[in-house]
């Protein structure tokens, strides 16, 4: 059993891969194993068929496999991959342990769960003559499936020279494909040299095959055989796809000229409603009324059929059960990236005080453009006027521009003509404090500790900042204590 590396052979090439595309390989050791299936198979294995060789490292630790479960264990042991195998395909599965002790346990618990009669596997069989030939080479299960297309080798760890050695049986692994194809002789001492101690003779019948095999000349030969032909079936796809165009458009011509007064018609009425809905509308409309009596909203501009508007409120709509289960975790994200000065401890006080005992009103505000055509949208780092100086952005909309559902709501209004509702979406967008979202509230926690606008209202109407606010709770307890 030879330990010297196959990184890169001619079989394994990029020609090679193109060539052999439905013989391939995953996380080998090296490529000496994928060598040898592709010199054993190119004639014997289908071009509609495929086979995979594919090696699985376990990772788990001793105490890992002692503390787990029987279905635990099945569970990190048995790849999902065999429960998968399409019709077309054959495999060889390596699953090996990364520590000889687990590899260990690996044998003992695979042996006494998996193979027919067994709970795992049942439609395998093990496979005791092969443990049998490579007891001295190395400690191994084989089961392959009833149908001898697949073949699962749990080993109990995985070295190059064991890698090697389990070339020798690969007719073992996929005896369909041997049955009536059997080794040649080149082929037999090509398998009985992974066995040697040294790797020359591989090595020489490993290249003798590659020159037999004239790969460049298969890849000539596979990819251009019916090469002559293939322009004039391109062309006769072509124009049958062009001949049902043409029919498809033949007939879409004939029924034109009826849709299209259908649609003069239809757009004359809508015209005509539209005409009668203006001539309603010829004083302060119901949108401005709304505008003029809502003192918490300020336009900023309007153009076309778009309105850029701030709204100003009180941050009332949050889920209270939420920000119950959250804010007694301090460190949890409702404490995220919080103000130097301010510990954790005062932040909780704020946050009860403001959320659940109500001493303090939050004023919040956003900026939103509402597009009478394209739906709503709200602004991301908005320069705020003097009018909201004493708002808190809330962080959903100026660090993030999210509406969440709010803008299916607006465009199902639009829908409705109902402008005032529309618009009234983005009012409740504004006075929204999502307390699921980790990502908004630690933004909010670190802008909201660090900021000096005198943003929370007291029953009386005076305004403090976050800070003020903090310190007036601590001298109330003082005083309390007293």
């Amino acid at each position: 059993m030879f330990k010297k590396g196959f990184h890169s052979t001619m079989l394994t090439s990029e020609v090679s891969d193109r060539l052999f595309s439905n013989i391939i390989a995953s996380n080998v050791l090296d490529q000496s194993f994928l060598s040898t299936l592709r010199i054993l198979l190119h004639k014997r294995l289908p071009q509609n068929e495929t086979v995979w060789l594919n090696c699985i490292s376990i990772n788990r630790t001793e105490q890992d496999v002692s503390f787990a479960t029987t279905t635990g264990c099945m569970y990190w042991f048995v790849p999902n991959t065999i429960s998968q195998q399409a019709e077309s395909e054959y495999s060889i599965t390596i699953v090996h342990a990364k520590f000889p002790s687990v590899g260990e346990k690996m044998l003992e618990i695979v042996r006494a769960n998996a193979g027919i009669g067994r709970r795992y596997m049942s439609n395998y069989t093990r496979r005791d003559d092969l443990q049998v030939f490579y007891a001295r080479k190395a400690k191994a299960l084989f089961y392959t499936d009833v149908a001898e297309r697949n073949t699962v080798i749990f080993a109990e760890t995985m070295e190059l020279k064991q890698f090697h050695v389990l070339q020798m049986m690969i007719p073992k692994y996929l005896p369909t494909l041997f049955a009536n194809n059997p080794l040649t002789e080149s082929e037999i001492l090509l398998l009985k040299s992974t066995a040697n101690k040294s790797a020359v003779e591989y090595e020489k019948l490993i290249e003798k095959f590659t020159n037999e095999l004239d790969i460049r000349s298969e890849i000539i030969r596979s990819k251009l055989t019916g090469f002559e032909t293939r322009f004039e079936r391109m062309r006769a796809d072509e124009l049958r796809n062009e001949i049902n165009i043409f029919q498809n458009e033949y007939a879409l011509y004939l029924s034109k000229a009826r849709e299209v007064a259908e649609k003069i018609q239809s757009q004359k009425y809508t015209l005509a409603g539209l005409e009668c809905s203006i001539e309603k509308h010829a004083g302060d409309s119901e949108l401005i009324e709304y505008f003029m009596c809502n003192k918490n909203l300020t336009i900023a501009n309007a153009t076309g059929t778009k309105i850029e508007f701030i709204a100003h409120g009180y941050a009332d709509i949050y889920d209270l059960d939420a920000f119950e289960a959250y804010v007694d975790n301090l460190d949890g994200y409702f404490y995220n990236g919080l103000f130097t000065a301010i510990t954790r401890t005062q932040m909780r006080k704020l946050y009860m005080a403001i959320f659940s005992e109500c001493v303090y009103k939050l004023r919040i505000c956003a900026a939103y453009a509402a597009d009478m055509r394209t739906g709503l949208r709200a602004f991301r780092d908005y320069i705020f006027p003097h009018e909201s100086r004493t708002y808190f952005p809330n962080p959903h909309i100026q660090l993030f521009a999210c509406l969440g559902t709010y803008a299916g709501r607006f465009q199902e209004y639009m829908q409705k003509q109902d402008y005032v509702g529309a618009i009234d979406q983005a009012v409740v967008s504004a006075r929204n404090i999502n307390f699921y979202d980790s990502m908004v509230i630690a933004s909010f926690a670190r802008e909201f500790s660090s900021t000096s606008i005198k943003c929370l209202e007291k029953p009386d109407g005076t305004l403090l900042s976050p800070m003020e606010a903090i310190k007036e709770l601590e001298d109330n307890e003082q005083c309390q204590g007293q």
